[in-house]
């Protein structure tokens, strides 16, 4: 059943081949997708071989890629629910191993990030941050925490930078003020927010340079024009797990810091002053 075609790739995804892992991650982001694509539609996506596909399937017990599909189709209209997650996850976890597994997740995830993260656009992407008027930083519901930790590393080390946060559903005022000298930093991980393509759709028809935060093989999503960067957010649990996202971003505060050196030092010679104005209460 599908219900259980998630825990099956958890307990058997460190038995995987490299490319068997690239099926697998798809697989966890993308079932609506898989419910109508043929094998060779899904190979050409996944950038895999059609062999590659079967073998994934046979792993999971199935005889092949058309069961595999066959039983996500039929239980399409029963999509698992956050709370159907919930229980699947304490019924295969016991509780004396599951710190170990959740930090053991983490490790995965930032370790499956790390090796698709491209270099050049890491750079770009940095470089992008310092030269632009204004960077803003978009991310809603389970988002919004990478958002807001975002906005408040980099706001330490330059100006200019808004966190955009649609109180009451005012995010087209926070944006309309953006044009094509400025960058955004959107995240974007299932399920995803029709709200935050909206805005990134926004954004790019006024040229905002967007870099985007998002889930491996996102493909359905359009990234054109973009820097994106895939990371592996599989939980151990019933809610994705953001390590990989994070470690991300404090290498972009980080690397900010080092290449626009001598605003990063201003920015932060000016807060010291402000906060030592009596900011904080003696105690």
């Amino acid at each position: 059943m599908m219900k259980n075609i998630l825990s099956r790739i958890s307990e058997e995804y460190d038995n995987f081949t490299y490319s068997q892992k690239t099926v697998a991650n798809f697989v966890m982001e993308n079932l609506n997708l898989i419910a109508f694509d043929t094998l060779e539609d899904l190979a050409a996506r996944i950038k895999v071989s059609t062999t590659t596909i079967i073998r994934f399937a046979r792993s999971l017990g199935y005889n092949g890629y058309s069961e595999m599909q066959k039983d996500i189709q039929s239980n399409l209209k029963n999509k698992i629910r956050l709370p159907e997650r919930l229980n699947e996850s304490m019924s295969r976890m016991p509780q004396d191993e599951l710190l170990r597994e959740s930090f053991q997740n983490d490790i995965t995830n930032i370790e499956e990030t790390l090796k698709y993260l491209d270099m050049a656009d890491l750079q770009d992407a940095v470089g992008r941050m310092i030269g632009a008027e204004h960077v803003y930083i978009i991310g809603l519901r389970g988002s919004f925490a990478l958002a807001h930790y975002t906005a408040s590393r980099l706001g330490q080390i330059r100006k200019n930078v808004r966190l955009v946060q649609s109180v009451g559903m005012l995010y087209p005022e926070e944006l309309i003020s953006a044009g094509p000298k400025d960058v955004c930093i959107a995240f974007l991980f299932p399920r995803y927010s029709k709200s935050t393509a909206n805005m990134i759709a926004w954004l790019k028809k006024r040229q905002v340079k967007i870099i985007r935060v998002t889930s491996q093989n996102s493909r359905n999503l359009d990234s054109a024009g973009e820097i994106v960067f895939p990371c592996s957010v599989r939980g151990s649990s019933f809610k994705n797990s953001y390590a990989a996202p994070l470690c991300l971003i404090n290498y972009f505060a980080a690397a900010v810091a080092v290449e626009n050196y001598e605003e990063a030092k201003g920015v932060l010679e000016e807060t010291e002053e402000f906060l030592s104005q009596g900011f904080y209460l003696e105690v």
